[in-house]
Parts: C-alpha cells; sequence; structure tokens
C-alpha cells in the first residue's frame, strides 16, 4: 500500500524525468479521474479514458508487479493537471491529482483548523466545514481500516491558502496547511543555529519568541508529531525559511534552506566524484576544508542514528548544490545539482529499451 506522500513524490520525480520525452499526449478529464474505483484492471481504466497513459514507473513483475500511469488534463489557471493511477499486480491501488479546478472545493478558517483535532472521525470534520472538500487522493479498499483519504481545502480568506486532511480509516490521521495561517514567525540564523534536539517546544518559543507556525501535525501522545516554521532573513531577495519538527513535544530534526550560506564550503567536480560513500565525516571535511552549510539534522548527536546533512556550493558556480548526508558520522548519501555540467541526452526510443 503506497502513502500518499510517497506516491506523489514518485510522481512528481518521474514526471520531472520524463518531461519533454514524450510528445504523445494522454488526457483525462475531472468526471473520468473521480469516476476511477480501487480494484479497476488497467483495461477498464483505458475503457473510460480513451488511451492507455504514459507510463512513468514500473517496478516488479506478476502479482507484485508496480506501475504508474500519468495522465494531464485541464487545470485550474493556466496549467496542465496531472492525474497519476498506481497499479498493484495490474489493479488500481491508489490514485492521485494535482491541478484540477477546486472552485467547487470547501473553505476553511484558521479557526476551523485550529479546531479539528488528529482522531476526529472524516463525518465530524465535514459537520465542521461544510463539505467534502477536493478528494485529490485515495488508496486501499473503501469501507477498510487501511483506506487512506486525502481532502484538500481553500482559505476562505485566500484561494492560495491550502489545508490538507489525511483520513486512515475514517480517522484524521494528519492534517497541514500552507498559506492559511498568515502571522509572522521570525527567526535569526543564530537562534536557528542554538537550537538543540531534545529541546521543548516551550524552550524553542522562550529563544525565538514566537510559537511559529504549526504546517503540520500527526500522530497523539508520544507519537504526536509537529512541524513548525519559522521565516528569516535569506540571501538575496528570498526569506530564509526554517522548519523544526517535535514528536511527542521534544525537537527531532531541524533543517533550513535560504540562510545566508556566504560561509560555506566550495566543491568542484573531482572533489565530489573522489568523495566516496562510507567515508567518515571528519574525511570528508579534510577533503573539503569546512564544514559547508548544514541544513538539517536529526537524532541525538553522537549516536549511530544521528543525521547532518551538509551542503556545499560549486566553486565554479555558486547556483550548483552539493549535498551530503551522514548517519552516524559515516556518509550515506550524497547527490549534485548543477556541478557536473556536461551534456548526456538520451532520446524516447532508448529510455523505453533500458
Amino acid at each position: 500500500m503506497l502513502k500518499f506522500g510517497a506516491f506523489l513524490l514518485v510522481i512528481l520525480s518521474t514526471s520531472i524525468h520524463q518531461c519533454g520525452s514524450a510528445p504523445t499526449v494522454y488526457t483525462i478529464t475531472n468526471q473520468q479521474y473521480g469516476a476511477i474505483q480501487t480494484g479497476w484492471t488497467r483495461a477498464q481504466v483505458t475503457k473510460l479514458v480513451g488511451s492507455p497513459g504514459n507510463v512513468v514507473s514500473q517496478a516488479g513483475t506478476g502479482s507484485t508487479s508496480f506501475m504508474i500511469i500519468e495522465y494531464t488534463g485541464i487545470g485550474a489557471g493556466v496549467s496542465n493537471a496531472i492525474a497519476a493511477i498506481g497499479f498493484i499486480g495490474g489493479a488500481v491501488v491508489s490514485k492521485s491529482e494535482v491541478g484540477f479546478d477546486t472552485t467547487t472545493a470547501g473553505k476553511i478558517n484558521i479557526q476551523q483548523y485550529n479546531t479539528i483535532q488528529i482522531g476526529w472521525n472524516q463525518s465530524k470534520v465535514l459537520q465542521l466545514l461544510g463539505g467534502n472538500g477536493n478528494i485529490v487522493s485515495q488508496a486501499g479498499k473503501p469501507g477498510t481500516s487501511s483506506y487512506v483519504v486525502t481532502a484538500q481545502y481553500t482559505g476562505s480568506q485566500s484561494s492560495f491558502a491550502i489545508v490538507s486532511f489525511v483520513f486512515i480509516g475514517g480517522i484524521l490521521n494528519r492534517k497541514s496547511q500552507i498559506g492559511l495561517d498568515t502571522g509572522i514567525y521570525t527567526i535569526t540564523k543564530q537562534q536557528y543555529t542554538a537550537i538543540q534536539i531534545g529541546w521543548t517546544r516551550a524552550q524553542l518559543t522562550q529563544l525565538v519568541g514566537s510559537s511559529g507556525s504549526v504546517v503540520s501535525e500527526a500522530g497523539t501522545g508520544s507519537t504526536n508529531i509537529v512541524t513548525v516554521y519559522y521565516t528569516g532573513i535569506g540571501t538575496g531577495v528570498s526569506n530564509a525559511i526554517a522548519a523544526i519538527i517535535f514528536i511527542g513535544g521534544a525537537v527531532v530534526a531541524k533543517s533550513e534552506a535560504g540562510f545566508d550560506a556566504a560561509i560555506a564550503g566550495k566543491i568542484n567536480i573531482q572533489q565530489y566524484n573522489t568523495i566516496q560513500i562510507g567515508w567518515n565525516q571528519s574525511k570528508v571535511l579534510q577533503l573539503l576544508g569546512g564544514n559547508g552549510n548544514i541544513v538539517s539534522q536529526a537524532g541525538k548527536p553522537g549516536t549511530s542514528s544521528y543525521v547532518v546533512t551538509a551542503q556545499y556550493t560549486g566553486s565554479q558556480s555558486s547556483f550548483a548544490i552539493v549535498s551530503f548526508v551522514f548517519i552516524g558520522g559515516i556518509l550515506n548519501r550524497k547527490s549534485q545539482i548543477g556541478l557536473d555540467t556536461g551534456i548526456y541526452t538520451i532520446t524516447k526510443q532508448q529510455y523505453t529499451a533500458i
């Protein structure tokens, strides 16, 4: 069973990789998308829509074969809508869409959002808000404890404000908002750096001077997960964003994007290629001559599960970004965008043949 976050991540990543490589356009209407049911075969989907769709991802064989089919539709505004249908063993297990016209979706204000609590059943949420909202994804068999539905609402004061509720088995499991809370919660780079893993939210609030904007919440009690956002003065014209994650009331992770990274280290493609997965953090730092910009930390420092993400900029271009993820002080993952300036081409036929 795919959770919506993972499912959407696959959709977005595969869409990016195939963008511009497939001239055929497979279209779907909002009504057709709404009619597709969990358990349908691909033949049923094809018959309804009139085309097989674009296969953007495949894995496994037989009853464990996994496939994602993508269609485009007429979206709200100038952008196309994207609909993705996930199949396992030839049957629809999930569907999600981004961009269909949501003018019929329900409205919500910040007071209603704050009133709604994790653990409420779906009917109670709908009663408070007066409507179903826009159902953007569904996964699993309706009526079962594992059936997952994501409903979206727009802000009553601004259509740019988006609220999402995730129900599992009819019970609210997660809620999130972007733009609904219009408060201004600021943080400095120095304050961000001072925040320690294990701090309570009260300690954070005392340091920063405000409680921050709660952008997502899931679970209850010791498993309650809360993500709080602050803004700061960033590099250039953009604001910096700092995110602090709490589990059971204690800080477990923090990350930032946009704070002045002028002191961050530089790296070239030769150094990047030299660094190997499995190197310890001190060896990487010795080669590069600095810590880079520590953009995220999670877990307890000094333990085998402590995760640190360090970023560097390209020595030839500040637009090139390199990230290293260390777990327990050991390099677990490395990635680069714009550092390798080579041009590597592939045709649709070659891609299909792989």
